[in-house]
């Protein structure tokens, strides 16, 4: 039932409302990639004993963060 009511509003959004939308949650996923790339090269440059771990568990971080930002945004791909 939400879906339905996510559709609905999506269909009475103008065409200019709909790319600011997707504007800003393309922004938003740009910021997620950003600073995973940036923890990434901090923790590389580190020269951790258990880089590897933390390189995965930075990628699973990543994963957690799109999909908050999908439940946010109502964007199911």
């Amino acid at each position: 039932m939400d879906q339905d009511m996510e559709n609905k509003e999506m269909e009475e959004l103008s065409e200019e409302e709909l790319q600011e939308f997707m504007a800003s949650y393309k922004k938003e996923l740009a910021h997620i990639y950003k600073m995973a790339s940036a923890k990434k090269a901090f923790l590389a440059r580190s020269h951790m004993p258990n880089l590897k771990a933390a390189l995965l568990q930075c990628d699973q971080d990543m994963r957690k963060d799109i999909e908050e930002l999908k439940h946010k945004y109502g964007i199911h791909y």
